[in-house]
C-alpha cells in the first residue's frame, strides 16, 4: 500500500458515488506493541489496519458518513451507498455550505521507522533491570507505529502524509510508592530506555514512605507531564470554535483581551521539530503555526471549514474526522518556554508541592473550565526552596484559567511527552503555579 495505490482507491470511490460532494479519508497503519508487568514481558503483538471513511453531501446540505476497514471493490461500493442512504435520512443542516476546496499542502519529513520486536524487548529489559536492581516492580509499554493518511474530496482536494512514532512509558512500583517516566520519538535510536527506567526508579525510591499533608492552597511545581495533563483539557474546551461561539468556553467573547498572565504564550505548531509533523487536517486543509494566546492576550482560536464558513472566519486547518461533534481542536499546542530552570523554580518556593503527574482528571464546569483529579507517581513537599519529603497524593478542584493567571515561572525548555494511557503527544515546560486548590487527601 502506497501513495499511488491510495489515490487509485480514492478515484474508485469517486466513480461509484453519485452524491453532490464526496470526501474520503484513507488510513493504513502497521503497529507493534510490547507490554510488560511484574518485571516481565507479558504481551508482544503486531497488527496492520486499513480504514476508509466516506462523507457525502446530498440535496445541498444533508450529510452522511459511513466507514469500513476493507478496500475491496464491493465493500467500497457498499460503504458509498450506505453513506448516501444515511445522508438522505438526515435533517438539512442550514449552516453547511460546502466541503473545502484544495490548497497547497506544506512539505514535511515523511520518513518512517519500523522497529523490530528485539529492539522493543531490549528497551523494556533495560527498564526491568533498573527496577529489579532496587527490588522494585516495573510495568508499562513500548510501541512503534507507522502510518499513512490520505484525504481526498470531489472538489479536488488530495493530501497524503506518512510517518512513524515510538512511544515508551513505565510506572515503577515500590511497597508504598510509585514513579513514572516516558519518552517518545520518531525511532528507537532517539529514545534512551535506561534513562526512562532510571527516572522512574528514582521517583519511586524518593517517594517511599509518603507522609500525610493537610489539603489547602499550595504553590505547585508541575513537571511537564502534569502540566500537559492539565492543558489537554484546555485544548478541548478552550480555543475551540464550536464551544467558543456557543458561549460555552472560558474564552468566549474575549478575543483580543487579556485572558491569562502576561507570561503565558500558547502556540499550536504542527511543524515543531521535536514532535511529529502533520501538514494537513482531516479535511485535507493545510495546517500552519498559530499563536493562540500571546503574552496573555487571546489572538486566535481553531476553526475547520464548517465553523469558518458559519462564522465568516478563516479556516485554520483544525478539522477532526467526520462526523465530528467535538468541534475543531488544536492538537499541537504548547506553552512557550520561559527563562527558569527546574531547580531555580523549586528554589523559589517557600512552601509548596512538586507534582510529577495528574490522573483521573475530569471537568466539573466546562464554562469555567474547573477540573478535578489527583496527583500521582511522586508528590513532594517543598520548604524554603528544598524538597524535604514525599507526601501522600491529594485531590484537587481547580480552574485552569485561574491557574494560567497564577503562573509564577516557566521552565526555559520544552520536554516531549508521551502518555501511559496513549493520549496526545506534545511538548510542555515545567510550571510554577501559585495557589493550586487541593481539597482532600488520599490513603496512598
Amino acid at each position: 500500500m502506497n501513495k499511488s495505490k491510495l489515490k487509485s482507491i480514492a478515484e474508485q470511490i469517486f466513480s461509484s458515488s453519485h452524491a453532490q460532494q464526496t470526501e474520503i479519508i484513507l488510513s493504513v497503519s502497521n503497529n507493534s506493541l510490547t507490554r510488560f508487568a511484574n518485571n516481565q514481558i507479558h504481551q508482544n503483538v503486531a497488527w496492520k489496519n486499513l480504514g476508509v471513511s466516506i462523507r457525502v453531501v446530498v440535496e445541498k446540505n444533508k450529510i452522511g458518513v459511513a466507514s469500513t476497514n476493507s478496500f475491496d471493490e464491493a465493500s467500497l461500493k457498499q460503504t458509498v451507498a450506505r453513506a448516501i442512504e444515511l445522508a438522505k435520512l438526515q435533517q438539512p443542516d442550514p449552516y453547511f455550505q460546502s466541503l473545502p476546496s484544495p490548497h497547497i499542502i506544506p512539505t514535511v519529513d515523511q520518513s518512517t521507522y519500523s522497529a523490530t520486536e528485539e529492539e522493543l524487548a531490549a528497551g523494556v529489559n533495560e527498564i526491568i533491570s533498573a527496577a529489579q536492581a532496587k527490588n522494585l516492580t516495573a510495568s508499562g509499554a513500548y510501541s512503534n507505529d507507522t502510518y499513512q493518511l490520505a484525504i481526498a474530496n470531489s472538489l479536488g482536494v488530495w493530501a497524503y502524509h506518512k510517518g512513524s512514532s515510538c512511544n515508551l512509558s513505565t510506572i515503577v512500583l515500590g511497597k508504598d510508592s510509585s514513579g513514572f517516566a516516558s519518552d517518545v520519538a520518531k525511532n528507537t535510536s532517539e529514545i534512551n530506555p535506561a534513562e526512562v527506567g532510571n527516572i522512574a526508579v528514582q521517583k519511586t525510591l524518593e517517594s517511599a514512605h509518603p507522609q500525610n499533608i493537610d489539603p489547602g492552597e499550595y504553590d505547585v511545581i508541575f513537571e511537564p507531564q502534569a502540566a500537559s495533563e492539565m492543558m489537554a483539557f484546555f485544548q478541548w474546551y478552550g480555543p475551540n470554535a464550536r464551544i467558543y461561539h456557543e458561549q460555552a468556553s472560558p474564552l468566549s467573547g474575549k478575543m483580543g483581551k487579556q485572558v491569562f498572565g502576561k507570561n503565558i504564550t500558547l502556540i499550536d505548531d504542527p511543524f515543531h521539530p521535536d514532535i511529529f509533523p502533520m501538514p494537513f487536517d482531516y479535511e485535507g486543509q493545510p495546517k500552519k503555526k498559530m499563536t493562540i494566546v500571546e503574552k496573555g492576550i487571546l489572538k486566535n482560536i481553531a476553526y475547520d471549514s464548517y465553523y469558518a464558513k458559519r462564522y465568516d472566519a478563516q479556516n485554520t486547518g483544525h478539522a477532526l474526522p467526520a462526523p465530528n461533534t467535538l468541534g475543531p481542536i488544536p492538537l499541537h499546542m504548547y506553552i512557550a518556554p520561559g527563562d527558569k530552570t527546574r531547580n531555580e523554580m523549586i528554589a523559589s518556593v517557600k512552601r509548596g508541592l512538586l507534582v510529577t503527574r495528574l490522573w483521573y482528571v475530569r471537568v466539573l464546569n466546562a464554562k469555567m473550565l474547573n477540573i478535578t483529579g489527583m496527583t500521582r507517581d511522586g508528590t513532594f513537599l517543598i520548604e524554603n526552596g528544598k524538597i524535604v519529603k514525599p507526601v501522600k497524593n491529594l485531590r484537587f478542584n481547580q480552574s485552569i484559567p485561574e491557574a494560567l493567571n497564577n503562573v509564577v515561572a516557566i521552565e526555559s525548555k520544552l520536554t516531549r511527552l508521551a502518555s501511559f494511557e496513549g493520549e496526545l503527544v506534545g511538548l510542555m515546560p515545567t510550571l510554577h503555579i501559585r495557589g493550586w486548590h487541593f481539597t482532600s487527601g488520599t490513603l496512598f
